[in-house]
């Protein structure tokens, strides 16, 4: 029979085991709240970034909303609108994004060389209707300004016009311009590329605008249209933050799943409980027999190792099991090790009653003792969810713990030993019609748990059987436990592939 160091030694390795357990959803809970609290901060940042974004568009419709402050002519004040519109809108998709504001006025004059400042380079913004045009006062600028174009500073003309300039660079002209717009253009072109002793491309930049854009008539649509863009932008980084956030919960969520290694820790951290606990127990006995560790005989330490030995193989097992049925399954760890250690003593107590060890009354007495602590742990999972009147507890513990050795001598016990499951049967239906309907259910929930993992479990960790059997009786246990096809190892190459690739 299973003796109670056995039943506290598994208990032991169950704590641990549910220690081991607690520990990756302490983990995982960790992780989590990690993830959300980065996703809030970054969500909340995008938020601050919409608000300065929108500041500067603002800024322009502040600056349109007084036409009379702007330099030039009705039909020139698109120049300086052009510029502000350059330099705020460029502020606001940069600060979208998260980055600094690159443009600014600050420390230039209304009639300096340069009209903005971007990324701490001079910018002079030439906005004129007509290629030629355009071209023409950029090298009258050159001629104003000899550094400017040459120093690193550069123009800015609108972006449809530099378009056409580099269609005709690249000797695809617009069907639309004649051969002699199109050589005026190139010559332009070779003159500014002379004066400055740099490629167009590094003198003469696109504007973020077309020509058209930044007239008096159509800003205030340019602004608006770059708000909707800037709000699309902002949906757009706001998705992306909560796509990562997801992804890396979806990792975590992984990650935090019980694996074939951590139930290999376990295995290993029941193997070293289960030996230390003997080695301790063996030391022990000794000691209370007279005998000290120092004048141990060779004997000694041969039974020392035996029983080293016996632990941790029975302790790997035990541990490995509950690890299985705590992850894989709704039970706890208390009922996991109870089911272990009831499996383990009850296999036992067959294997005595075949040999001829003990009778039909000692297998079913010994049987019900081993089966006990699963019938009280099992009785105390069931009274967290239902009041049970104290008169009738023992009752069911009694009923369950005899239903647990029908269950579990099935598979031990030969046709010819039939007369143990009528016995037994005998027993449990006594048990059961003492106690109410409601409470008779109870017992029936605990038991189709418990019944539903006993014989394939039983035969996964039978050591008894061939490996080949043991090993079918494995996948089978795997699958009872959820574990997802592609993940069941199906031959024994797999298992060698697995532990030594």
């Amino acid at each position: 029979m299973t003796s109670p160091f056995q039943y506290a030694k598994d208990q032991v390795i169950g704590s641990t085991v549910d220690l081991l357990n607690q520990t990756r959803v302490q983990q995982l809970e960790k992780e989590l709240t990690r993830i959300l609290n980065d996703e809030s901060v970054k969500l909340s940042h995008q938020d601050q970034s919409l608000l300065e974004a929108l500041a500067q568009l603002e800024k322009v419709r502040d600056f349109l909303g007084k036409p009379e402050n702007i330099l030039g002519s009705d039909l020139t004040k698109h120049g300086e609108i052009a510029e502000q519109i350059e330099v705020h809108i460029r502020n606001a998709k940069n600060l979208i994004n998260g980055k600094a504001a690159s443009a600014t006025f600050d420390q230039v004059g209304r009639t300096a060389p340069e009209d903005y400042i971007i990324d701490g380079v001079n910018v002079q913004s030439k906005f004129i209707n007509g290629i030629n045009n355009n071209l023409e006062h950029v090298l009258k600028h050159m001629d104003k300004y000899a550094e400017f174009g040459r120093d690193g500073s550069y123009y800015q003309i609108p972006k449809d016009t530099h378009r056409v300039i580099q269609q005709i660079l690249d000797g695809n002209p617009p069907a639309d311009l004649n051969d002699r717009t199109i050589n005026k253009i190139l010559e332009k072109v070779q003159e500014i590329e002379k004066q400055s002793g740099k490629s167009f491309s590094e003198v003469v930049k696109p504007s973020i605008s077309d020509y058209g854009e930044v007239q008096q008539g159509k800003a205030h649509d340019t602004v608006n249209n770059h708000e909707d863009d800037i709000n699309k932008m902002d949906n757009d980084n706001k998705e992306e933050i909560s796509k990562k956030a997801d992804k890396e919960r979806e990792q975590a969520q992984q990650d935090g799943k019980p694996s074939m290694s951590e139930g290999l820790k376990a295995g290993l951290i029941g193997a070293a409980i289960g030996g230390s606990l003997n080695i301790a127990m063996f030391i022990y006995k000794n000691h209370k027999a007279g005998k000290s560790i120092s004048h141990y005989s060779e004997q000694d330490w041969k039974d020392l190792g035996i029983n080293f030995a016996k632990g941790s193989a029975k302790g790997g097992v035990t541990g490995f099991s509950i690890y299985g049925l705590t992850n894989f399954t709704s039970m706890g760890a208390p009922m996991a090790s109870a089911f272990v250690s009831a499996s383990f003593g009850v296999s036992q107590l067959a294997l005595d009653y075949k040999a001829g060890k003990i009778d039909l009354n000692e297998f079913v007495a010994q049987g019900q003792i081993v089966c006990l602590e699963s019938g009280m742990v099992a009785l105390g999972a069931a009274v967290g969810q239902t009041l049970i009147p104290i008169p009738i507890v023992g009752t069911l513990i009694g009923s369950f713990a005899t239903s647990a050795l029908i269950n579990l001598t099935k598979e031990h016990l030969s046709e010819n030993e039939k007369e143990v499951t009528a016995k037994l049967k005998e027993i449990y239906d006594e048990a059961l019609n003492k106690i109410s309907y409601e409470h008779q259910k109870i017992v029936k929930a605990i038991l189709e748990e418990y019944e539903r993992l006993g014989t394939i479990t039983e035969m996964a960790f039978n050591f008894e059987c061939n490996a080949m059997f043991r090993f079918d009786y494995s996948k089978k246990l795997a699958i009872e436990y959820g574990v997802a096809d592609e993940e069941i190892l199906q031959s024994l190459e797999d298992v060698d592939d697995f532990f030594l690739n």
